[in-house]
């Protein structure tokens, strides 16, 4: 009896292995050269095509990789903004079954209905595709997607989990030590505040004694207000006037942390054995873009400037994020900014600049993911909330972000919720003072 199933379950898989062979699915090689030529990537050169030619092709668990070299006159970016024709032409009728799909199907009289479920299941099952370029071309070609959905999980020391990546849905981990300063981009609705609700909830977690947090939460304090009298919160704002305050605060505490390092002979917080670490959050930077200020005319009276307008307290704020990104890193400074507005010098030159790590959820343009990433590719993306692509100096990988619960937040900082309190502000040091002086003066920010 056994041998007559074990048989027949042979047949069945040679009898569609001939079906597949017939019918010519299953062969994304060929269906990614076609692909190529058919959406208008090969290359004219006279009489000759040029194409991109295949240089290895690799299997593994979680799907194939194929590696081409471009050829002349053609970029990464062309490739980049074929991606989606590309995913759709290999999920033409695809289907790839292996050996071990085989394993799971039952052996018994109704084999043959078996591996008709199995083949109708993998042929509506949808790949997913990946692109990459280190002086090749890189397709990654996904059997199984990505999950949909990842629970918040806390990470270690100052490393915050950002999310699975579809290595066997490893979990991917940003280190602050290593890369202090981070620029989150994307679409309302698709994932930035909730990963930085993530960020500020693991590090309380993992950091209560050492953590302070410089919160501005330019959406009337909607996202950021839970934390509003944690231990850990220096200062929070919920208007540009506010953020300049909280802003110049951060930059003070920056200077006189310098001022204690240069005296102690260091260079860097690690040096000195400093544990206290500083981050500086933006929610929604673009609303401190002073080219959309309203009010954009200072009132002097005798020489003296009475009114700020809306314009120079943006600006005043881009100052400080400018200094505290060239100069905060090694001083235990980390600056985040999110912002979901995807066109002009929404977030400063010099964050951008100094800020190795980036991430980036679905956006409507390649402008507006260029922004972010300096890059196409974000705009790519499927619609799915908290997809993102997650880059680090030459490393880009997509990630599904974890999702954080109202539950998981209150449960965290709820040991650390302190009577509400006047904030203290920190003037700039003074070239005469004497040791670890500081002068502090009161708010109403709070």
């Amino acid at each position: 009896m056994i041998f007559e199933v074990v048989t027949t379950t042979i047949f069945g898989a040679i009898s569609l292995k001939a079906y597949r062979s017939k019918s010519g699915v299953g062969n994304d090689s060929k269906k990614i050269n076609k692909i190529f030529a058919l959406s208008g990537l090969n290359v004219k050169d006279g009489n000759q095509t040029l194409t991109a030619q295949q240089i290895k092709k690799r299997n593994y668990d979680w799907g194939v990789e194929y590696r081409y070299r471009i050829p002349l006159g053609r970029s990464f970016e062309d490739y980049l903004a074929k991606q989606k024709v590309i995913e759709s032409g290999i999920n033409t009728r695809s289907v790839k079954i292996k050996l071990k799909d085989f394993k799971e199907l039952k052996l018994d009289r109704n084999i043959f209905s078996n591996i008709k479920s199995l083949y109708t299941k993998k042929l509506t099952d949808r790949k997913e595709i990946e692109l990459s370029y280190d002086g090749m071309l890189i397709i990654r070609v996904y059997n199984e997607p990505l999950p949909k959905m990842v629970s918040f999980q806390e990470g270690k020391g100052w490393k915050v989990v950002f999310g699975a990546t579809r290595n066997r849905n490893k979990l991917i981990f940003h280190d602050f030590e290593k890369s202090p300063h981070l620029c989150l981009g994307g679409a309302t609705r698709y994932g930035k505040s909730n990963l930085i609700n993530c960020i500020i909830t693991s590090l309380i977690k993992q950091q209560p004694d050492n953590l302070k947090l410089h919160l501005i939460d330019l959406k009337a304090g909607v996202e950021l207000c839970d934390y509003e009298n944690v231990k850990q919160t220096v200062s929070i704002a919920y208007e540009p006037e506010e953020a300049l305050k909280t802003l110049e605060n951060a930059y003070n505490l920056m200077r006189k942390k310098q001022e204690i390092l240069k005296r102690a002979g260091k260079k860097k917080v690690e040096d000195a054995g400093i544990t206290e670490r500083h981050f500086v959050i933006i929610d929604e930077v673009g609303e401190l873009n002073p080219d959309e200020a309203v009010d954009k005319k200072d009132i002097w009276k005798d020489g003296i400037l009475i009114h700020k307008s809306e314009r120079t307290i943006k600006a005043e704020c881009q100052k400080y994020m400018s200094q505290i990104a060239r100069l905060g890193a090694g001083l235990g400074f980390r600056l985040i900014l999110a912002t979901q507005y995807g066109t002009g010098d929404i977030i400063p030159r010099q964050c951008k600049q100094n800020s190795d790590a980036k991430l980036c959820f679905r956006v409507q343009s390649g402008t507006a993911s260029r922004v972010v990433l300096d890059t196409d590719g974000a705009e790519a993306l499927p619609k799915i909330k908290g997809r993102a692509i997650y880059q680090m100096a030459d490393e880009r990988v997509i990630v599904q972000t974890p999702l954080i619960t109202p539950e998981d937040i209150e449960k965290t900082i709820t040991p650390y919720i302190v009577q509400k309190r006047e904030v203290v502000t920190v003037e700039a040091p003074k070239q005469e003072t004497g040791r670890n002086s500081i002068v502090i003066t009161k708010t109403g920010l709070s």
